[in-house]
């Protein structure tokens, strides 16, 4: 095993694996991978949780809190949204929204399996907040706390859309200081087939591209999961 390199692909090699009796192509094996991948760090979040795991990242959550500090200061006042929307078939809006509600309607998951698990970068909710996460934004580690807040500051309340009557969560994110580093806005309606949803988390102007397109992807993540266990529930 190479110890000085991540495992490198190539897009002129295919392969083909033949076990359990039949073959697989290489779509199945990234499949098994992604499954390693997912049970190595829930076995690694159960073990090295709550301080631990805060005392492991300190460094690079200090780091976090002065990345997104500069961008709030930088950005005067103004804001840009990363945005994921969902088509939902077989889960209405509505019981996605009495869910997510249900769970997280407080600011903080009922169930903090479902919270940390939800994606990969979710690293562990800071044991002295009521409600937070460390997770990865903009490339740098980030810890948060939630607070659910029953009206937006108007500039963040003009992405709120009429079209999604159904609100799964507004809250505002807030660093250990207090500062408001981000909102979220999380909207559902109910469609003949199901839900259409869109998720957006609200981030300071300055905040480059990678940052929001990243987040982008990382809701599509953590909302496909939670609308999994929404299903699962139902």
């Amino acid at each position: 095993m190479s110890t000085t390199a991540d495992v490198q692909s190539s897009t002129s090699v295919t392969v083909t694996v033949h076990t359990k009796g039949q073959d697989f192509d290489e779509s199945t094996v990234d499949q098994w991978e992604l499954k390693a991948a997912r049970r190595a760090l829930k076995n690694l979040k159960n073990v090295a949780g709550d301080q631990v795991m805060m005392d492991l990242l300190k460094e690079q959550i200090d780091a976090g809190d002065r990345f997104h500090k500069e961008l709030v200061e930088t950005a005067g006042g103004a804001w840009r949204e990363s945005r994921t929307e969902f088509a939902v078939r077989g889960l209405t809006g509505t019981q996605l929204t009495n869910w997510f509600r249900g769970q997280a309607g407080a600011g903080e998951f009922g169930d903090k399996a479902l919270l940390v698990n939800a994606h990969p970068e979710h690293y562990v909710e800071p044991p002295t907040y009521p409600g937070g996460m460390v997770e990865t934004i903009g490339g740098h580690l980030t810890r948060f706390k939630v607070a659910m807040v029953p009206e937006l500051p108007p500039v963040i309340a003009e992405y709120l859309d009429p079209a999604y009557p159904q609100t799964l969560a507004q809250a505002e994110l807030t660093l250990d200081d207090g500062t408001a580093f981000a909102y979220c806005v999380h909207q559902a309606r109910d469609t003949e087939t199901g839900a259409a949803v869109v998720v957006r988390v609200i981030y300071p102007a300055t905040s480059p591209d990678s940052l929001i397109e990243g987040h982008c992807e990382h809701l599509a993540i953590e909302f496909r999961s939670w609308i999994r266990n929404a299903a699962a529930a139902a």
